[in-house]
């Protein structure tokens, strides 16, 4: 279930305006594939270590596995007026030996730095709501932009054919908390 109701948009799930229509449900937690702490920008940033491009992609996007999920920071614009992605990885961070375009027209060059997933957009009014469209083809996304890895996401059931999930509040904020240091380190 994704439910847009006010009820369920403040998390009161008992008192579900439309339950209705979307019937009994399971709560299942996903989450990766092995327990570890959540690293993330601002972890980052306070062990004092410098701050390059490089010395993020090292830090973050290198404990990403198989199986994790991870934020990354969105290009702007976009179509979806989206601040960050979620993908849940299929393969861990590599060294691209030849220049590609993937499927969204994203040109990565010889020799970058990039990791690849499965692709989870932002769904309906509520900010924690996210679908994945397996019909989608993978992502590959340059390592620079990892922001935030290795969280859960709540299944939530189906919305317009493609499964459904919820991700935690305080795992939102710190993933936009994430984004805006990343933000601020980037333009000083």
């Amino acid at each position: 279930m994704c439910c847009f109701c006010p009820s369920c948009i403040d998390e009161d799930w008992d008192n579900c305006s439309n339950f209705e229509y979307t019937g009994p449900w399971t709560l299942h937690n996903v989450h990766p594939r092995k327990p570890a702490d959540v690293v993330d920008y601002v972890d980052a940033i306070g062990h004092g270590q410098g701050i390059g491009d490089q010395w993020v992609e090292g830090t973050i996007a290198d404990v990403v596995e198989v199986g994790d999920f991870f934020a990354v920071e969105a290009e702007w614009p976009n179509d979806y007026s989206a601040e960050f992605w979620i993908l849940q990885c299929t393969k861990p961070l590599h060294v691209l030996a030849d220049t590609i375009t993937d499927p969204y027209g994203e040109t990565h060059e010889e020799g970058s730095s990039v990791l690849e997933g499965i692709w989870y957009q932002q769904f309906g009014k509520s900010p924690t709501c996210f679908v994945r469209y397996d019909s989608s083809p993978l992502s590959v996304v340059a390592a620079r932009r990892v922001i935030h890895v290795r969280f859960a996401l709540l299944a939530t059931g189906v919305s317009r054919n493609s499964p459904s999930f919820k991700l935690p509040s305080d795992t939102l904020d710190a993933i936009l908390a994430s984004l805006q240091r990343s933000e601020e380190t980037r333009s000083t």
